[in-house]
């Protein structure tokens, strides 16, 4: 597999092609929460028309994409590993993307646009490329970073990508989904573009706005991050090649025990947070009754979060080891999704009110106690997933040698596809077991303890504490 080793005079900074490899995420974040608090939701209520069976249906979708891409992308992998160049790919990749992405317009209310059936393919189509493209992205962090800056590269990535979404959101608030409510003296009177709003054209506008923010994230990665080198193997040996890496995996992972156990236990709590981010917004609009607009200030608040925690716990990694932070960030997370599903309209952390909670204030949004509890309980989970993020990563870098970055950054991708199925197969089990969306996401709070549970037997050395 190709590998880049960084030049004895690299400097320890993010350069120009760092940065470039760092905005690729300022498209790619805002598109997992424009689907998790807004495309999803309106899928499940208004497209399915029932919440418990739209979240059902959401787990299949999820389900079928990570069947199919831990069948596809550890061989894609390998195989582009033995070509060398991952721009062409990525181009490739992120225009079937788009096109996935941009054809959800068609999602009308009550199937009558695209069967959900069809709904459900473009849906497992877009997760599927949005994993190859990421898979490539991450292959890419070893020649992004230059100078062994991984860690804070890491970081600013989803910082970026946290912002933009974040801006990305307030847009959407104020020219789209605000103007619906009326009453809201600061924003316009009609929706942009004069939308239909019995249509739901004001929602199912904001995946072509996703569509266009990919294409945007993806030039500066194009026009100016590092690539690797090409092999100039002809296809024939590169398929030679992918299949005897492949083959040899096991040794390949016996020579580097700790990295490999990593990679076990990243697969498994991976999965978990995975799910939690396709299944918040679905999660809040059936318990708490949500509505479109308290969706988008969740989504918003959560990229606040998002860039919040990443920037807090790269400073937590750095001060106690990677290692020492995901296991607090993970016991973090834990702890509030249990909060998650002890919380309703008439319950707190499974202390029940005696019905549903009265409102406190008359605002637009979240009137409720409860909301604003369920509301902090869900930043604090997406504050924690977000630094878990930077920190994995930047775990791997520490445990792999310099010269063998690429090939592990790689297997770290792999990693992320192998199981993607669990969680929302277990997800969609639970749920349709008990009638119950909060009970469905009991297999996450499973899955997250298990993964724990294999982190611990990960061993660091001190020295490899240490990132840039």
């Amino acid at each position: 597999m190709a590998t880049v080793t960084a030049p004895p005079s690299a400097p320890a900074r993010i350069d120009r092609p760092g940065l470039a490899w760092a905005l690729f995420e300022g498209g790619r974040i805002p598109y997992v929460i424009m689907l998790s608090v807004v495309f999803m939701p309106y899928f499940a209520k208004t497209v399915v028309g029932d919440a418990v069976a739209g979240q059902a249906e959401v787990a299949n979708f999820a389900k079928y994409a990570g069947f199919v891409a831990a069948c596809t992308a550890p061989l894609l992998g390998a195989l582009l590993d033995q070509r060398g160049r991952r721009k062409p790919w990525i181009v490739a990749f992120m225009a079937v993307l788009v096109s996935v992405v941009a054809m959800l317009w068609f999602a009308e209310p009550d199937a009558a646009g695209l069967p959900v059936a069809t709904i459900v393919v473009l849906l497992v189509l877009g997760k599927l490329f949005y994993t190859y493209t990421e898979m490539l992205h991450n292959s890419l962090l070893a020649a992004a970073a230059a100078g062994g800056s991984m860690a804070r590269l890491s970081g600013l990535s989803i910082t970026i990508g946290a912002t933009s979404g974040f801006l990305f959101l307030i847009f959407i608030l104020l020219t789209i989904v605000l103007p619906t409510q009326g009453g809201v003296s600061f924003v316009p009177a009609e929706p942009l573009f004069g939308l239909d709003t019995e249509s739901y054209q004001h929602l199912r506008i904001v995946p072509l706005f996703a569509a266009a923010l990919l294409v945007a994230a993806s030039l500066p990665l194009l026009l100016f991050a590092r690539d690797y080198p090409p092999t100039r193997k002809s296809w024939g040996a590169s398929f030679d090649g992918a299949f005897a890496y492949l083959g040899g995996l096991v040794g390949h992972l016996k020579a580097r025990p700790n990295a490999a156990k990593f990679l076990l236990a990243r697969m498994v709590y991976a999965d978990g947070i995975t799910a939690t981010s396709i299944f918040t917004g679905v999660l809040a609009a059936g318990v708490m009754g949500w509505s479109a607009t308290e969706l988008l200030l969740l989504g918003i608040g959560q990229l606040a979060a998002a860039a919040a925690g990443a920037h807090v716990f790269a400073r937590l990694d750095m001060r106690v080891g990677s290692k020492r932070a995901l296991q607090i960030m993970l016991t973090g997370m834990i702890v509030v999704l249990i909060a998650v599903v002890g919380t309703a309209p008439d319950r707190i952390v499974f202390v029940p009110l005696g019905g549903e909670a009265a409102a406190f204030w008359d605002g637009p949004a979240f009137t409720r106690a409860t909301d604003l509890i369920f509301l902090a309980l869900l930043l604090a989970k997406t504050g924690l997933a977000s630094g878990t993020s930077a920190s994995s990563r930047a775990l791997l870098g520490a445990l792999s040698p310099a010269s063998e970055a690429g090939a592990y950054f790689g297997l770290y991708a792999m990693a992320g596809t192998v199981t993607a199925w669990l969680a929302p197969l277990a997800i969609g089990w639970a749920t349709q077991a008990t009638g119950s969306q909060q009970a469905g996401f009991v297999p996450v709070i499973v899955l997250l303890a298990i993964g724990l549970a294999l982190l611990a037997t990960v061993k660091t050395a001190a020295t490899a504490e240490k990132h840039a």
